[in-house]
């Protein structure tokens, strides 16, 4: 039977191995080490709870006033490809996201959220600029449509990127193979969202009327955005801090 003040003090010197303090969490790390290997514990053995991965959050407001429903499912699938999640909120300017990922994931989800939204808006607006010479639908209308047909392709390119990132069981230099980390981060990420929504609530987006045309354009369009990351990290997707 293991010592449950043992247990407790790894926990606490894995959570200090995040320190963003280099020299604190290198040292919190080697006394991790050296009790684990006394104690033949594994990080699994320790963390699987959620303890020592380093999760944080960051809000990002909305363009609009009211949420937009290509907005939505675009910060929705970006969490979810890099193990994060996307909870909504109500703002003094209206709504926005609350991010809650493991730290290199927090920066990329946020990162990729800002710059391809802003993409999707300019090249819809260019869309637009041709496509209402030739149509009586609103700009609006047009606008919409274009949009959620980029989302579509960009939520399956996300999708074959998530597939193609999958957890591995080879283990790394601590014993523990990326299945277990993806439970490790998976279990932080809900911790952290339930300490700062208790009571939050899944709820269904609104089904948009499109113009086909556009929505076709925006489909094809989607291909031309890059997913690359436009920030430094230290892994792709980004690796869980232990």
């Amino acid at each position: 039977m293991i010592d449950q003040k043992i247990i407790v003090k790894l926990q606490k010197l894995l959570a200090l191995s995040a320190s963003d303090n280099e020299n604190e969490a290198a040292l919190a790390m080697t006394k991790a080490e050296e009790l684990m290997r006394e104690h033949d514990l594994s990080v699994a053995d320790v963390a699987l709870d959620g303890s020592g991965a380093h999760v944080g959050s960051m809000e990002v407001e909305g363009l609009t006033k009211t949420s937009q429903t290509w907005e939505v499912f675009l910060g929705s699938m970006i969490a979810d490809t890099f193990n994060g999640r996307a909870i909504r909120t109500r703002n003094s300017n209206g709504w926005g996201f609350t991010f809650v990922a493991g730290k290199t994931d927090l920066v990329i989800i946020t990162d990729l959220f800002e710059r391809l939204r802003s993409t999707i808006k300019r090249m819809s607006q260019a869309y637009v600029a041709c496509a209402k010479d030739f149509t009586r639908t609103h700009s609006k209308s047009l606008h919409n449509s274009y949009r959620l047909g980029m989302i579509k392709t960009i939520s399956q390119r996300f999708k074959h990127l998530k597939q193609n990132t999958a957890p591995t069981e080879g283990r790394n230099a601590f014993g523990i193979t990326g299945t277990e980390l993806m439970v490790i981060k998976d279990k932080a990420v809900d911790q952290r969202v339930n300490r700062l929504f208790p009571r939050v609530k899944t709820s269904a987006t609104r089904a948009s009327r499109v113009n086909g045309d556009a929505y076709q354009q925006g489909m094809t369009d989607g291909n031309n955005v890059s997913l690359h990351q436009s920030v430094e990290t230290n892994g792709w997707p980004g690796q869980i801090a232990l």
